[in-house]
């Protein structure tokens, strides 16, 4: 995602999809970074880019807009998921680029934390990266250019992300400790 933004000329868009509050930060002030979610976010710095709520499943944008749009670990969250990667495929500039992260709804890891968060929100479960490809290719019309396998940690479950009292079921990873959670994740990519 980083070497996608590095490479944009100056003037370029982005759009930053289901990006709460931002999925990423970039220190390009040359460009234009979109932020859109469908919950609105206050106190979101200026530096963020522009911020918008809205549904993307019907997003306000003209048709080729955007030279980037980005979805980290937003697809997966979609309630009309086919209209949005058509609303992906309407505004994105001709040659532009997407970049998509989902997480494998296959691996432990997802399946502990869908467990631990009650579903996380997570409405749609990818199980491979041909099953995104297909969707993507089939409703945006975006060719597959590059994947790249990423595994994801069991950070979710360290204790000093909890802002608040964390669930009873912490219990079962030694209370969030970094020590036990790094040796089951290394374990856990080891059995993945």
């Amino acid at each position: 995602m980083t070497e996608l933004i590095a490479k944009l000329p100056a003037g370029a868009r982005v759009l930053d999809l289901g990006a709460a509050a931002g999925s990423f930060s970039t220190a390009r002030r040359d460009i234009l970074v979109v932020r859109l979610d469908l919950e609105p976010h206050h106190g979101v710095s200026s530096r963020a880019g522009a911020w918008l709520a809205a549904d993307a499943a019907r997003m306000p944008f003209r048709p080729d807009s955007f030279d980037l749009i980005i979805a980290n670990h937003s697809l997966e969250h979609f309630t009309r998921l086919e209209e949005t990667v058509r609303e992906m495929g309407r505004v994105l500039r001709r040659n532009g680029r997407l970049f998509l992260s989902v997480p494998d709804a296959s691996t432990l890891t997802d399946r502990i934390y869908r467990w631990m968060a009650r579903g996380g929100g997570h409405v749609n479960p990818f199980r491979s990266p041909e099953q995104v490809t297909g969707l993507v290719e089939r409703l945006a019309g975006v060719e597959q250019r590059a994947t790249k396998l990423l595994f994801s940690s069991l950070s979710f479950l360290n204790r000093h992300n909890f802002r608040s009292r964390p669930p009873r079921k912490i219990a079962l990873f030694a209370f969030g400790s970094e020590h036990f959670l790094a040796v089951f994740t290394w374990a856990l990519r080891q059995w993945d």
